[in-house]
């Protein structure tokens, strides 16, 4: 995996995990081949700088019609709670007997909608955890890649993390 493709995955990841209800919203336009983020305060593109006046205008006309067959804007789907909670499960299962299992699984099932995965902060914060870091996040950049190839198979957008 590239550095470009990591930094992509992470922005995805950062979005596909933003509670449900935020204010913020993510998207992809097929046409510039570029993510952005809509928030109340205005556009912004991945490094969280605004989008400039004429590019940003031809977005929100754009963006007008995301609901249209022929839209070249998509919304980032997010990861509801259940789908958090499985994610982080699916990964624990992989390190059966990993030293405080038990209460990294209660943590998981305790995931609210927030920004992000219990683990993240669990695995960052404990030094006896931080091994496992890595790992997860190599796995949780491949299961945001394969979420994000399920709903682009059913778009038929074709996204470039590159």
């Amino acid at each position: 995996m590239t550095d470009l493709e990591r930094f992509n995955l992470f922005w995805l990841c950062h979005a596909m995990t933003a509670p449900v209800k935020s204010e913020e919203l993510y998207y992809y336009d097929a046409r510039t081949k570029r993510f952005f983020a809509a928030t109340p305060s205005g556009l912004f593109d991945m490094v969280d700088l605004p989008v400039i006046p004429p590019i940003a205008t031809d977005l929100l006309e754009r963006m007008a019609d995301i609901d249209s067959e022929v839209s070249e804007i998509v919304e980032i789907p997010r990861l509801n709670v259940q789908d958090k909670v499985a994610v982080q499960l699916l990964f624990l299962s992989n390190f059966p007997g990993v030293i405080h299992e038990e209460a990294l699984r209660l943590a998981v099932e305790k995931q609210r909608d927030a920004d992000g995965f219990v683990l993240d902060a669990l695995l960052d914060k404990d030094d006896v955890l931080a091994p496992m870091l890595p790992y997860w996040d190599n796995f949780k950049l491949k299961t945001i890649r394969f979420y994000l190839e399920k709903f682009t198979g059913l778009t038929g957008i074709v996204l470039r993390l590159l």
